[in-house]
């Protein structure tokens, strides 16, 4: 019994102290307009050929597991990068609850996981500066889209051609979800004209087949 009690006021020191603090990093926030205008592109059919709006993005990797590391356990799930300490670059849940460690008796804990800028280990601030790292796991950090209140995208995709005219499918996102009503499938008579105009965007086609097409955009949707 005083072992499970020591054991217990250890973790809550090391996980509880005075938890280190960290500079605070904000998602990159870009205008997407894909491809260049005045640039031959080629795109295969099913892909997008058109993109525009707004993205966010973030750093971040995902534990397909527990972690267990000294008295702390990281919980599987997504981690955003929300700071930097010194060289190491400090995560967070992507829900922004908590902030994904618990302590061996389940308790959540405010320590933070972070990779460490030499080794690329997943280790966690602890209280009163201690740092505790994985011998084995080392996540891989990629570029993870984040979707803000404003976030907004339009593509246009290549579905195929059929005699002199080509057919596209027409798509809105908000917040990262299909708005279903903005779905159109649009199609063009090449014959008429090699210019193609939907939403203020106009591209001309210098080649089309069912199996790609060769493009170059004028002007981006609106």
């Amino acid at each position: 019994m005083k072992k499970i009690i020591l054991l217990s006021l250890y973790s809550a020191f090391t996980l509880t102290g005075c938890v280190s603090s960290h500079q605070t990093v904000l998602p990159d926030i870009k205008e997407v307009k894909f491809p260049d205008v005045e640039v031959v592109t080629e795109t295969s059919l099913g892909e997008r050929m058109l993109e525009s709006g707004k993205i966010t993005s973030v750093d971040g990797f995902i534990l397909y597991s527990d972690v267990s590391i000294f008295d702390g356990i990281v919980k599987s799930g997504e981690y955003h990068q929300i700071g930097i300490k010194e060289n190491h670059k400090v995560y967070g849940p992507k829900d922004d609850h908590g902030t994904g460690i618990i302590d061996v008796f389940g308790s959540p804990s405010p320590a933070k996981p972070y990779i460490d800028g030499n080794t690329g280990s997943l280790c966690f601030l602890g209280g009163f500066g201690t740092r505790f790292c994985s011998d084995s796991v080392k996540p891989i950090v990629r570029k993870i889209n984040t979707y803000s209140a404003d976030g907004f995208m339009q593509e246009l995709i290549y579905t195929g051609k059929l005699g002199d005219k080509i057919r596209f499918t027409y798509r809105e996102f908000q917040n990262g979800v299909a708005r279903q009503a903005f779905n159109v499938d649009v199609e063009y008579d090449l014959s008429e004209s090699n210019q193609i105009s939907y939403k203020g965007a106009t591209v001309e086609i210098i080649d089309a087949s069912n199996k790609h097409i060769k493009y170059k955009v004028i002007r981006h949707f609106n």
